[in-house]
């Protein structure tokens, strides 16, 4: 009888502790949420549509990421569809996720398209810790089929917010028309982190894509299909990368017209 005392004794002070460690995990999260909605000084870079996403919706879509000082500490994706508008707010920390506020509003609007009515139909809250939901709270019934990974979108998502910020020379020296100096009927022109490929004057494929060290990446969005690419030269003039799957190295040109 003794042990079965000892035995739920010992049950009850480690749920008690969990409980705490929770409750503690909870509260820094709302701090640092509180903490980052109450600053004005960050900074800002926007995507639109399929510069950060392959699923865009009827109306468009777009990201606004917030940073200072080399630190990540926001995000907000906007959707619009028909009569929905879909916002969701991701929150960081030391450049890890920690929070997710999502909801869906369905409005109203009149001939000339001026919205007179909105009612938030669903709301979501997901609480992160070392990248594990610790807290996970719903109320009404959202539109989607199946639940959002939260932690894949935001690591997609940091990956073009870097490519802009972290590696901005490069970035910047990409923007343009390039024509392969091989086969000058083979040409892609770079506007934001968005790219078309042409041949011949005809258009072939749409690309995103984000740098990684003295990698690049083309995300075709036509074939769902990524393509890494070890950059050899990038100037205002020469473009040249070796494909990392097959070998060929692609010497490109910018063209000044």
């Amino acid at each position: 009888m003794k042990s079965l005392f000892l035995f739920l004794f010992i049950t009850v002070v480690f749920l008690n502790s969990d409980a705490q460690t929770l409750e503690q995990n909870i509260q820094e999260i709302r701090t640092q949420f509180k903490f980052i909605n109450s600053q004005k000084d960050f900074q800002k870079v926007v995507f639109e549509n399929e510069e950060f996403t392959d699923e865009v919706p009827s109306e468009g879509c777009g990201l606004e990421v917030y940073y200072k000082n080399g630190n990540l500490y926001k995000m907000i994706e906007s959707d619009a569809a028909s009569v929905n508008l879909y916002t969701t707010e991701y929150y960081f920390k030391n450049n890890q996720l920690i929070f997710v506020y999502r909801k869906e509003d369905e409005f109203t609007k009149i001939p000339g398209g001026k919205v007179v009515d909105t009612e938030t139909i669903y709301e979501e809250r997901t609480y992160y810790k070392n990248g594990n939901i610790i807290r996970h709270l719903e109320k009404g019934m959202s539109v989607l089929d199946k639940p959002l990974d939260y932690l894949e979108l935001s690591e997609e998502y940091k990956k073009y917010y870097e490519t802009k910020v972290k590696y901005e020379k490069l970035y910047n020296l990409l923007q343009g028309t390039w024509i392969n100096s091989d086969d000058i009927d083979d040409w892609f022109e770079i506007t934001g982190n968005k790219g078309v490929q042409y041949d011949r004057d005809n258009y072939v494929s749409t690309f995103r894509f984000w740098f990684n060290g003295r990698y690049i990446w083309f995300h075709y969005t036509d074939k769902n299909e990524d393509v890494k690419f070890e950059i050899l030269e990038l100037t205002d003039k020469s473009f040249q990368v070796q494909n990392r799957l097959t070998g060929e190295v692609l010497f490109y040109e910018k063209n000044k017209d």
